[in-house]
């Protein structure tokens, strides 16, 4: 009898994506049920899901599982693998999971019936409106190989974010927080407060990911250096102020204020606190279409040597952390932490006349030189590519020396 016949799952530190495949058509299915098992401890959890079927509503968006309406698809993301369908509180990471997916349909005789797990009375109302529907398994179904929910994979600790804002999950978050979706001032003060549960819910682990070096540096007596395109959250900036004695930073500007027309409007409060905090920093300010868009950091230990980076796509912003889709990971690897730290260092000494303000629009002088974009244009007889390490490769840019606005002839090399 056709069922379902193969289950594969990947995740990484926040969620999980699951396909599966069928032995032919199923006679009757309605879609398919989805629990998560984790085998260590025997713990079942079915998946949530709020889409009714026709005829039915959810109106107040409550949750119900993929055992009341089941998934139309062959393939589904876990959200709520670590994040909690109905509270902004987080599951530990650092297990082992699976997941079972059954086919389903219309309960009948012959068919074992498809338990009714979550409550259906919610405040002393229905749950959602409209007849509910019994379903009744039409297989057996198939588990996955079990896979680790954590950060760690290999050399690299990875982590990402969950700063997606149009969701429905957002929306009544902030609800009960006593926020409108639109009171964007409201919004920001929500995302920059530490002691938000919001905040802590959207950005996942990716700030301890960010900010892993600094301590690293204050606990073993090593430095770190970092380079930065925006610097625009309190938390962040705290960060990097506490571990004053043994960091130096590269900071970049940021855009221009569309009021305002002033450069590194951004930037600004936060470099003057590191500035007046006696944090060691280079201001690399173009104020101009070109931008140093770094968010590095190389941890160097006692003597100096270079042994791990942390990069990604996050900017050490608040909306970086939690109003987007972003990464960050480390990498305890001193091969990929010496090219980072020589890049640092040749960053450093591409030396430019400043604009003449640190808020006043910078020219044509304000770019990178071209001997550092031909340092960073290393033919490689592989792929052309600067330096291989480890099957990985690692590209810098601009890598352009003569390449601007009006010849965009010339190929760059990491395409």
């Amino acid at each position: 009898m056709p069922d379902v016949v193969k289950v594969r799952a990947a995740t990484n530190n926040e969620v999980a994506f699951l396909s599966w495949d069928l032995h032919g058509m199923i006679p009757g299915c309605l879609g398919f049920e989805i629990v998560r098992l984790y085998p260590d401890t025997g713990e079942e959890r079915c998946l949530a899901s709020w889409v009714p079927f026709k005829g039915q509503r959810n109106p107040r968006w409550i949750p119900q599982d993929t055992g009341v309406w089941p998934v139309q698809k062959t393939f589904w993301r876990d959200l709520t693998v670590r994040r909690r369908r109905d509270s902004i509180d987080v599951r530990p990471d650092g297990e082992m999971i699976a997941y079972r997916v059954r086919p389903v349909g219309d309960m009948k005789p012959g068919l074992d019936p498809v338990p009714v797990r979550p409550d259906q009375v919610v405040d002393g109302k229905p749950a959602y409106t409209g007849p509910a529907q019994p379903l009744g398994y039409l297989g057996q179904g198939a588990v996955s190989p079990p896979i680790f929910l954590g950060q760690m994979f290999g050399k690299a600790r990875v982590a990402f974010t969950n700063g997606v804002l149009s969701t429905q999950w957002m929306s009544h978050a902030l609800a009960e927080a006593g926020i409108k979706v639109g009171q964007r001032d409201k919004i920001r003060a929500v995302l920059q407060d530490p002691t938000s549960k919001i905040r802590a819910y959207l950005h996942g682990d990716v700030p301890d990911v960010l900010t892993s070096l600094l301590k690293r540096a204050k606990a073993e007596g090593g430095t770190v250096r970092l380079a930065l395109y925006e610097l625009g959250d309190d938390e962040l900036c705290d960060a990097i102020i506490a571990a004053r004695d043994v960091v130096e930073v590269i900071l970049s500007n940021s855009g221009r204020d569309d009021q305002t027309k002033a450069w590194d409007a951004g930037n600004a409060p936060y470099r003057k606190r590191l500035h007046d905090a006696g944090v060691v920093v280079t201001d690399r300010l173009f104020n101009n279409n070109h931008i140093g868009h770094n968010k590095f950091v190389v941890y160097r230990d006692t003597q100096g040597n270079p042994q791990a980076v942390m990069t990604g796509s996050t900017n050490w912003t608040s909306t970086g952390i939690c109003g987007q889709s972003n990464n960050a990971f480390v990498r305890d690897d001193p091969a990929m932490a010496e090219v980072f730290d020589a890049y640092w260092e040749r960053m450093k000494a591409d030396v430019f006349p400043p604009p003449a303000s640190e808020s006043a629009a910078g020219h044509v002088v304000q770019t990178q030189g071209v001997p550092f974009r031909k340092e960073n244009h290393i033919p490689n007889p592989l792929n052309g590519a600067s330096v291989v390490l480890d099957g990985m490769t690692v590209w810098f840019s601009p890598n352009d020396p003569n390449r601007n606005k009006k010849d965009i002839s010339v190929r760059p090399v990491d395409l």
